[in-house]
């Protein structure tokens, strides 16, 4: 079985704060954010304090249609760059129907994506201090 969708996983993860937001797995209006290149819009998501943009995709052909579009370093796709700091780094999740970005190198933020959101697929190396699940330890793709 499938792990559980990525964006109620990462809500389990951040919601367990004093802020007056909805229990974790509830209906939210997460901000909506149109990256020009990626086939659908996407949510900006709060994930430990930091910002992460969640692309859900119909199919998970539809979502592998994105990722072979994104450049090995997460800056571009289809040719086109991507609004992302050059200044700041960027890691790219994928799992399922779901495509996580994240620019930054917070490594809480970092962790718990790679315990929910899958490996990372493309963009900077992680930093010191990353801890890979068990699982993809042997076979992760950050470069």
């Amino acid at each position: 079985m499938r792990r559980s969708a990525l964006l109620v996983a990462l809500l389990v993860l951040t919601g367990c704060s004093a802020s007056s937001d909805p229990l974790p797995g509830s209906e939210r209006d997460y901000p909506q954010v149109d990256i020009p290149g990626f086939s659908v819009p996407g949510k900006s998501i709060n994930v430990q304090t930091e910002d992460v943009l969640l692309f859900n995709y119909a199919t998970e052909d539809a979502t592998s249609a994105d990722l072979v579009r994104l450049a090995d370093d997460g800056r571009r796709i289809g040719g086109m760059e991507l609004p992302w700091s050059r200044e700041s780094a960027v890691h790219i999740f994928a799992t399922g129907r779901q495509i996580a970005v994240y620019v930054g190198s917070t490594v809480a933020v970092l962790n718990a994506l790679l315990t929910e959101g899958g490996e990372q697929i493309v963009g900077d190396p992680l930093p010191k201090g990353v801890e890979l699940p068990a699982s993809s330890a042997s076979s992760s793709s950050a470069s």
